[in-house]
């Protein structure tokens, strides 16, 4: 399994939300919200051993699947 779709599950799983496009705005649609932000930093961190950085942490940044594997990738 791949970090879009790990990160993907993890969504699903923390929403009991179906995510259907991986392009679709996960604030707009409700899916991502402060708490759930927290709860995904925490599996970057913990589970995916990704070294977050906070001052890349924008709405535009972590508004989709694709723009967070975009900027996760961006870190390496």
């Amino acid at each position: 399994m791949n970090m879009e779709e790990k990160i993907k599950k993890f969504l699903e799983k923390e929403t009991q939300k179906t995510i259907v496009d991986n392009k679709a705005n996960l604030l707009e649609l409700g899916i991502l919200d402060s708490f759930t932000m927290i709860r995904l930093l925490n599996f970057l961190e913990q589970d995916l051993k990704i070294s977050v950085k906070m001052e890349e942490l924008s709405p535009q940044n972590f508004s989709s699947i694709n723009n967070m594997i975009k900027t996760i990738e961006s870190w390496k």
